[in-house]
């Protein structure tokens, strides 16, 4: 099964393209699960399988943040992979990485998350080279979402930069990968990762590259409008999955410890809906 269809089950199977941002802070964790836990470790690997469990009908999928799994040390792949193995093949699986690399280190790389752990797609920073992307697209079963527009402050150090060409280096980086896209080499599916929070300045960039799947994280938390990105997106028959972490994962009260799923659930409800009108866009896709 190519990405394509993939991501299509993906949101047909819950009627939305929402993605659940795992996250996973040992100190942030509800009482009661650290509490019964034998390490942190089991902790985190108990709360990313209750959080999956309980959102699974709500989601297209759940990106998973390496370095949150990485701060466990020894064991933190191993939870990783753990982690992983719970989410269903019908859902998407995003290794969020941000490698970025060179020759064999970018082959490795490739192969621990996209065959080892079997993720569906990886985040990826292409500022080593557009080249270094192309290892990861050696599959059609896979896809990459490379940072073209971040949500934080410092994308105005570098991205937001103008080059002698006249536009942005993030308007650079979406014309390369619109032309590596088209590569034969690349098998997989080539997408973006935008920033919620950059709303006003995404335009000239999603024209570099109209066809783009987008990986959006930066709502919730981190404070991206959500009506001003859905209606950014209004006209544009491509997908774009929107992801939400802190703000769903971390909605829970320990004054309710045995049911503090219940809030998680809500929130994730909440977003699903405040996210429905992108339906439209993913309907004309693949309708196309």
């Amino acid at each position: 099964m190519n990405f394509r269809d993939k991501m299509r089950i993906a949101v047909g199977s819950a009627d939305t393209s929402l993605l659940i941002g795992l996250d996973p802070d040992y100190d942030k964790l509800p009482a009661i699960i650290r509490r019964k836990a034998s390490s942190k470790a089991d902790a985190v690997t108990t709360f990313c399988r209750e959080i999956i469990e309980h959102t699974i009908p709500y989601c297209a999928g759940f990106k998973l943040n390496l370095a949150f799994f990485e701060a466990l040390g020894d064991e933190g792949l191993d939870v990783f992979g753990q982690v992983c193995s719970a989410i269903p093949y019908d859902k998407l699986l995003i290794a969020d990485a941000k490698r970025g690399d060179i020759g064999n280190t970018t082959k490795k790389y490739a192969a621990a998350y996209l065959k080892a752990f079997r993720a569906d797609a990886i985040t990826l920073n292409p500022l080593m080279g557009i080249e270094t992307l192309l290892p990861f697209l050696k599959d059609s079963r896979r896809a990459v979402f490379a940072l073209a527009l971040t949500s934080n402050a410092g994308a105005n150090d570098f991205l937001m930069q103008k080059l002698d060409k006249g536009h942005t280096l993030a308007e650079e980086i979406a014309v390369r990968l619109h032309e590596l896209s088209r590569h034969d080499l690349a098998l997989g599916t080539l997408g973006m990762v935008v920033g919620a929070t950059q709303t006003e300045r995404l335009a000239s960039v999603l024209d570099k590259f109209p066809q783009a799947p987008l990986l959006i994280p930066g709502f919730g938390a981190q404070g991206g409008d959500i009506e001003a990105f859905v209606n950014l997106l209004a006209d544009r028959e491509h997908p774009a999955f929107p992801v939400v972490g802190r703000s769903i994962i971390y909605e829970f009260s320990d004054e309710d410890e045995y049911k503090w799923y219940k809030t998680v659930i809500l929130a994730t409800k909440h977003y699903r809906k405040m996210f429905q009108p992108l339906m439209r866009n993913m309907n004309a896709f693949y309708q196309a």
